[in-house]
């Protein structure tokens, strides 16, 4: 009887939705049972990376986005942006600065890339110019990663239990993929799997999770998730590694071999930033 009354149910729906399209077409229906199970929007993140070889561009590029860089992209509606640097920076021949600006939408990136690309390259708008005085160059590359936020957390991770320290670690991942169906499949191990949920469960911190759709690494994966102290993110982690579900996952046949290659950056965050 229950299952007489489900159909019924969904059969009375269907005609619902029906009766009120002016045009009975296959794609204005489809469009309209489209709008009743929508995800979520999600979020878009530009990941931008500055490469450096002296200690000396690394403070300059401190000081343009602390003045410059950051309060354009605020006064432009991006509430919140992340600079970050690997710990090992100082001696590191490849030391580097992390931006991470996020984006409610793909539009909202393409409309301040317009608004960038519009200006003068010979006038003098602060945000196109980094040079240095003495003429020596600003910086080594800049490399852009652009992606997008995973369905199970669609939105970056606004309400964090951690308070601002000198201490804090963040901890960026980057997860590439032999292929784009192993790919696929890593990111149905964060998803459907439980990966995603696992991390909140035992309070990782995540500030974001997403796919990349556009870098030099593809196809892989990116997240963030953040910690007290180095201490502390070495416990979650060996609590993690004894997790049930992730003992589950990770020997799952469907899951193995999805990743060959794992690149981790433990880094602090700039006070002058957001995080």
């Amino acid at each position: 009887m229950k299952k007489l009354l489900l159909s019924i149910t969904c059969l009375f729906l269907s005609l619902m939705i029906f009766a009120t399209l002016p045009n009975t077409s296959s794609s204005n229906i489809e469009k309209t049972i489209s709008k009743y199970t929508k995800e979520p929007a999600r979020d878009y993140y530009l990941i931008q990376i500055y490469h450096c070889s002296t200690a000396k561009q690394i403070e300059n590029i401190d000081l343009y986005l602390k003045k410059t860089f950051l309060p354009y992209l605020h006064q432009n509606g991006i509430e919140k942006v992340g600079v970050f640097a690997p710990l090992e920076n100082d001696t590191a021949s490849d030391k580097r600065l992390y931006v991470w600006v996020p984006f409610k939408n793909i539009q909202k990136l393409e409309e301040l890339d317009q608004k960038i690309e519009a200006l003068d390259p010979m006038g003098s708008a602060a945000i196109i110019h980094l040079e240095n005085a003495d003429g020596s160059l600003p910086y080594t590359r800049i490399e852009k990663i652009i992606s997008k936020a995973f369905k199970f957390q669609p939105q970056y991770e606004t309400k964090l239990t951690l308070t601002k320290s000198s201490s804090r670690i963040y901890e960026y991942r980057s997860y590439e993929s032999p292929t784009e169906n192993l790919h696929l499949r890593k990111v149905h191990m964060f998803n459907e799997g439980g990966e995603v949920t696992l991390f909140a469960q035992l309070n990782f911190n995540a500030i974001f999770y997403s796919k990349v759709i556009a870098g030099s690494n593809m196809p892989n994966l990116i997240y963030m998730t953040s910690f007290n102290s180095m201490e502390d993110r070495n416990a979650h982690w060996d609590r993690f590694d004894e997790a049930p579900l992730w003992k589950k996952i990770s020997a799952a046949p469907e899951y193995l071999n999805s990743v060959n290659r794992n690149e981790t950056v433990l880094m602090s965050a700039r006070d002058y930033a957001d995080f």
